[in-house]
């Protein structure tokens, strides 16, 4: 935040809809929230979640546009790819966008959400060297063998023999 920032202690809103008025007038503004997560509950797809959202944002004014950046953090409850395990992991993204300063009111919301979404892993695991589960019992390999005889996993292994 600016030093010699007068709007220091500007009451942001929990929507993040910001009247462009306000911003004009004050010349610009830095600020941060903690936001609730009932915007967000959507974002990821299930069974995963944000669990923390925090941004903070800064509004430059120019003549005709309003450029704001922000950063956004936060926790998420994620599913591993594996194992299906779920665990607690940290995110932080960053963002520019300009708006006109003929708008009435400056949505900042679904730029949050747009960029929560793009943090979203196609493919999550809870660690690198991951064992997933078993295939015939559904034993957690992390914890140890499961005592299962492998099975031919082959997509080709109902074709053996048919071919002679």
């Amino acid at each position: 935040m600016s030093e010699n920032s007068f709007y220091q202690e500007y009451d942001v809103p929990q929507d993040l809809q910001f009247k462009t008025a306000d911003i004009l007038r004050m010349g610009g503004l830095d600020c941060s929230a903690q936001l609730s997560t009932k915007y967000f509950e959507d974002v990821f797809s299930a069974p995963n979640k944000i669990t923390k959202v925090a941004v903070s944002l800064s509004f430059s004014v120019a003549s005709k546009e309003i450029l704001v950046r922000g950063s956004v953090k936060g926790e998420r409850l994620i599913q591993c790819a594996r194992c299906l395990k779920m665990s607690t992991q940290p995110f932080a993204e960053e963002f520019i966008e300009t708006y006109s300063t003929k708008q009435e009111i400056i949505d900042i919301i679904s730029v949050v959400r747009q960029t929560l979404a793009l943090t979203e892993d196609i493919r999550f695991l809870c660690r690198p060297d991951c064992k997933g589960l078993c295939p015939t019992c559904g034993r957690d390999l992390n914890d140890g063998p499961c005592g299962c005889k492998p099975a031919n996993l082959s997509p080709f292994a109902a074709l053996k023999g048919k071919f002679k």
